[in-house]
């Protein structure tokens, strides 16, 4: 029951967001909703900050480091079309095993608490979260995504992917939470309570607790030895074998470009990897 359940948690980013406004947190959020239907990803909780974001999610590691990478990528193209830089190339993640229905509750819990741990918001009137999606039973119909024609569906949701037409959304374009999160298998882990599942949600030591739990971590979609040996390849076959530091600066560009499409790194293992510094990195993300 419980293989292949993870908490997925980013880095924070210390100087920068990810969400300025709310075009943005919707653009991110329905990214993800999006994206894991296509990937078979399955999502059970989930919550948005302004500088990191936490998922509650069912995915093979393989699938779920492609589905950040293709998340990254896509994020990148919004903000440089949006604010002509992006910062979603700093971004890493560490995924948490849930190993029984215990960590689950204290994992769903910690996530959907996030807003108040930053002191923030409530959990229950907090916008990107998926609170609402559990126990409150709150009627909210929205606009089925099957009654969007193909032209409106790309203009709201900025994507070309198929979107399960089950899914519904606000009158922003927001995909409602309670159409595409696991909220029933998420209420049967709580036992079907909505007094245990908000006694959790008030727990006072909960992040202690849910701290002490974790993990190895995996902060990386690839390690620095596949990235490297991926560099060497792309050395060989598009540059003529030629090493990254011999290479002018053109060139170099296009090694940094290729790697970070292919393999999503982070600024910091870009800067690890290849010769280049914040600067370059600033013009070419």
């Amino acid at each position: 029951m419980f293989k292949n359940i993870y908490q997925l948690c980013t880095s924070a980013l210390e100087h920068d967001v990810l969400c300025r406004d709310s075009e943005d947190y919707i653009f991110l959020w329905n990214c993800i909703a999006v994206l894991s239907a296509a990937m078979g990803i399955k999502i059970y909780c989930m919550c948005l900050m302004s500088n990191h974001f936490h998922i509650l999610l069912k995915g093979d590691e393989k699938t779920i480091r492609v589905f950040f990478l293709r998340l990254k990528r896509r994020l990148g193209r919004y903000q440089m079309k949006k604010y002509h830089r992006s910062v979603a190339a700093d971004l890493t993640y560490r995924l948490f095993e849930v190993k029984d229905r215990r960590a689950f509750c204290q994992e769903a819990a910690y996530i959907l608490r996030n807003a108040y741990k930053a002191r923030i918001d409530s959990p229950f009137s907090y916008p990107w979260c998926s609170t609402t999606a559990y126990f409150l039973r709150i009627e909210r119909q929205g606009l089925p995504v099957s009654q969007l024609s193909k032209r409106e569906r790309m203009r709201i949701l900025k994507t070309k992917d198929d979107v399960p037409g089950e899914m519904r959304l606000s009158p922003d374009g927001f995909i409602l939470p309670e159409s595409f999160v696991d909220a029933a298998f998420t209420e049967q882990m709580f036992g079907n309570s909505s007094i245990q599942f908000f006694n959790l949600l008030k727990k006072w030591n909960l992040e202690d607790i849910v701290n002490d739990t974790h993990g190895e971590e995996i902060s990386e979609p690839y390690s620095d030895e596949e990235v490297i040996r991926g560099i060497q390849e792309i050395c060989r076959t598009t540059f003529g074998g030629m090493a990254p530091e011999r290479m002018d600066p053109k060139a170099r560009v296009q090694l940094i470009r290729k790697v970070y499409n292919r393999f999503g790194s982070s600024r910091a293992q870009l800067l690890r990897l290849l010769p280049t510094d914040d600067y370059q990195l600033d013009n070419i993300l």
